[in-house]
């Protein structure tokens, strides 16, 4: 029962000791970018034109990015109905029916397992 508690107390501790907000996550981020831009500035010797140029190079590539992965998103979008409708051709109504209902208790079982992982991660940024 001792090791059991004392197992736990410094799981405890080191759960706590590592945990981090998202929103310091988020502001370390953008202290990292800032400090890799002024380490490029001082070993180029670029100057405040050239800084501001490659902060909107980068600013744009990652508009970019996101727009690619929202381009993305709509494929596959578009292809999960396509298989649908295909499916549907293949399938028998009944078949369809039971298909569908497996279809949503595994979107379920998903979405269970996503939001207990959810809330261990949020458990530990606490």
């Amino acid at each position: 029962m001792k090791k059991l508690f004392l197992t736990a107390a410094f799981l405890g501790l080191g759960v706590f000791g590592f945990a981090q907000t998202t929103q310091a996550r988020k502001a370390d981020f953008e202290q990292k970018k800032a400090e890799r831009l002024q380490k490029m500035k001082q070993e180029l010797n670029l100057s405040d034109a050239q800084v501001a140029q490659i902060k909107a190079l980068h600013e744009q590539k990652a508009a970019e990015r996101k727009q690619e992965m929202l381009a993305k998103k709509e494929d596959r979008m578009k292809m999960m109905k396509d298989n649908e409708a295909d499916m549907q051709k293949i399938l028998t109504p009944e078949q369809y029916k039971k298909f569908q209902e497996l279809k949503a208790k595994k979107m379920a079982e998903r979405k269970g397992q996503y939001q207990k992982r959810k809330a261990a991660q949020t458990a530990v940024v606490r």
